[in-house]
């Protein structure tokens, strides 16, 4: 990913203080005044030492406030692989984002719903309803 793809999603990151699909992919956002002047703050730099730990994906992130405090964070297993697991809570929040704008918000609960009881289904057939588009 070139950097002022990474640099544009830390900025929004640091707005909305989380990272979706949608801002990801917001168009009119990457030309937003407020995002513009924070990803001019963003700086990224590589690490050799990092880039060897593959195929793990890790990263330091430090942050310098406007007062001079420096808060760093090494991130050592990507939140949603095997090694930093997403909460249950958080991968129905994820599936929701990502299936509502297409499925609309109905048919996305109750995927995720039929889903979340997949021992209960006796046919994967039973999902096809949830699956269609209205």
């Amino acid at each position: 990913m070139p950097d002022i793809c990474l640099q544009h999603m830390a900025a929004i990151m640091l707005i909305d203080k989380t990272a979706t699909f949608k801002a990801a992919h917001d168009k009119p956002r990457m030309t937003d005044p407020a995002v513009l002047r924070l990803r001019a703050k963003v700086q990224l730099i590589g690490d050799a030492e990092l880039e060897r730990a593959l195929p793990r994906r890790e990263a330091i992130v430090e942050i310098t406030l406007a007062d001079g405090t420096r808060l760093t964070e090494h991130v050592v297993a990507v939140h949603g692989t095997p090694a930093n697991p997403m909460s249950r809570e958080e991968v129905v929040s994820k599936a929701r984002d990502l299936m509502a704008p297409v499925l609309g918000a109905a048919h996305a609960a109750s995927l995720i719903e039929k889903i979340l009881g997949i021992e209960n289904v006796k046919s994967v057939r039973e999902l096809r309803p949830f699956l269609q588009i209205s």
